[in-house]
C-alpha cells in the first residue's frame, strides 16, 4: 500500500512541477488563476497561487522521501526478522535438487495417504 501511495505522490509531484513551470513564465503576476482546493474552485491570481504550490510541492517531495526511508526501514526488519527465525517463503529461494543417487537411497516423503 506504501508503494502506491508513493507512486500516486510522485505522479502528484510531477503535476505540481508542470504547474509551477507554466506560472513561472506567466509575466503579469496580477493575472487570474483558478485553484481547486478541498474540491472547490477558487479563484485567485498567480501571484497568490504560485508560492502555494511551491510550498506543496516541497512538502510531497518530503512526505515521498520519508515514506520511501520507511519502506526501506521496514524491509531491512522484515528480512532481519526472516534471518532471525528461519522463515523461508515458497518460490523466493529455490532449493536444489538432490541427485539420482540421494534420491535412492533416501526415505520417499510421505502424502498422508493410505492405500490398502
Amino acid at each position: 500500500m506504501m508503494a502506491s501511495k508513493i507512486s500516486d505522490l510522485k505522479v502528484e509531484e510531477s503535476e505540481h512541477k508542470l504547474v509551477v513551470d507554466a506560472l513561472n513564465d506567466v509575466k503579469d503576476v496580477g493575472r487570474k488563476c483558478y485553484q481547486l482546493v478541498g474540491g472547490v474552485l477558487t479563484e485567485r491570481t498567480v501571484e497568490q497561487v504560485r508560492p502555494n504550490l511551491i510550498n506543496n510541492n516541497e512538502k510531497i517531495k518530503h512526505l515521498i522521501k520519508t515514506m520511501e526511508g520507511s519502506v526501506d526501514k521496514k524491509g531491512k526488519e522484515l528480512l532481519d526478522f526472516k534471518e532471525k527465525h528461519g522463515i523461508k517463503v515458497r518460490g523466493e529461494d529455490t532449493i536444489p535438487e538432490q541427485k539420482d543417487s540421494d534420491k535412492k537411497d533416501s526415505k520417499a516423503p510421505t502424502s498422508g495417504v493410505l492405500v490398502s
